[in-house]
């Protein structure tokens, strides 16, 4: 068989204040997409389909014995780390793949990319290179889903006896050319960045990838600073709705709902240091409110707010390529192109 996989080229540790960076990115530089080589073999398009979806089986599985053997609860005692065992009142635990290991058998004679992982002993993700502080929401999320993902790729060692080493391809802050990605075979799988509601490249991610159970979800909340008028008036998502008129702070990890369920409204979005960020633009007022999966702002040290929660739940799960997927390139290899379906039904 003949394959093309190396180790990502051009990544290397940060010179200044290397301990700013972490999660899964492990302090890695942004990564040159133009220079990364693709996961290829002499696979029949069958091969290539079935490779895919074992792995997210594969995922499945060693998920599924995670939180049937309750690690998953020992992981939110310890985080986050400023205030260990607060991520049980903000990670939801939505319940989309039951604890049933009985009923997720591993995947047997593995094919394809799902083969060559395991001979290779290397699988490739894709994550996200933000400054990872307490200013940031994703701070309190990031040590989560690392730790879940570290549980999920030591239950798939565990079974098919292997090591295997993961590596980063790393991207900037804001809109990615992530399907992109996974459709030219440089990335294996797509760490927990991405909400299954959301979209990417002009597509819904639902349609245009494969995805595994849901590992981590969250509730939005609407902040309201303590003197505000707004006290009284927004008691749920729906009051927000009504007052278009009403500016909204969000980060990346809100910004995609806010902005699907409030197009009339104002929302400004802030990719790095977005707690402080956002607290800072609320106190000057240059918007209203806060809305974030943080059920206390305190949590990050920030005061002064009471939180309205919305009813909405987002999850993450570990995304996978899908056939039958295209995103015509235009060159430039940060270009979050446009991708569509070869044959839509």
């Amino acid at each position: 068989m003949k394959i093309m996989f190396s180790v990502v080229a051009g990544i290397a540790l940060l010179a200044a204040n290397p301990c700013v960076w972490a999660g899964a990115h492990r302090g890695a530089k942004v990564s040159k997409l133009e220079e990364l080589p693709a996961r290829n073999g002499d696979w029949s398009p069958e091969e290539i389909a079935k490779g895919r979806e074992q792995l997210v089986r594969a995922f499945d599985a060693a998920w599924i014995r995670v939180i049937a053997s309750r690690k998953d609860q020992a992981i939110l005692d310890q985080e986050p780390r400023n205030r260990p065992g607060a991520a049980h009142h903000y990670i939801v635990r939505l319940a989309d793949c039951l604890p049933q290991p009985e009923l997720a058998p591993w995947p047997e004679k593995p094919a394809g990319m799902f083969k060559d992982i395991l001979e290779t002993g290397v699988i490739r993700q894709l994550v996200q290179g933000v400054p990872e502080t307490p200013a940031n929401t994703s701070w309190y999320f990031s040590g989560v889903s690392q730790k879940y993902q570290d549980a999920v790729i030591a239950e798939i060692e565990r079974h098919y006896d292997v090591d295997l080493e993961v590596e980063s391809v790393v991207l900037p802050p804001g809109r990615l050319p992530a399907t992109s990605l996974l459709v030219q075979n440089k990335v294996d799988f797509i760490s927990q960045l991405n909400a299954t509601g959301g979209n990417t490249q002009g597509m819904r991610r639902r349609t245009s990838r494969r995805f595994t159970c849901t590992m981590t979800a969250s509730s939005q909340y609407i902040h309201i600073p303590e003197r505000s008028p707004l006290l009284e008036e927004i008691h749920d998502l729906n009051d927000l709705i009504e007052r278009p008129q009403v500016r909204i702070c969000a980060g990346p990890l809100t910004t995609q709902t806010a902005r699907a369920y409030m197009p009339e409204h104002m929302v400004k979005t802030k990719y790095v240091n977005d707690l402080t960020a956002c607290d800072r633009a609320v106190k000057k007022g240059e918007l209203d409110v806060i809305m974030n999966p943080l059920h206390d702002l305190g949590i990050g040290g920030i005061e002064g707010y009471r939180a309205v929660p919305t009813g909405l739940v987002a999850g993450t799960p570990l995304w996978v390529a899908k056939e039958g997927i295209v995103c015509p390139d235009d060159g430039d290899p940060r270009t979050e192109d446009e991708c569509h379906e070869i044959d839509p039904p």
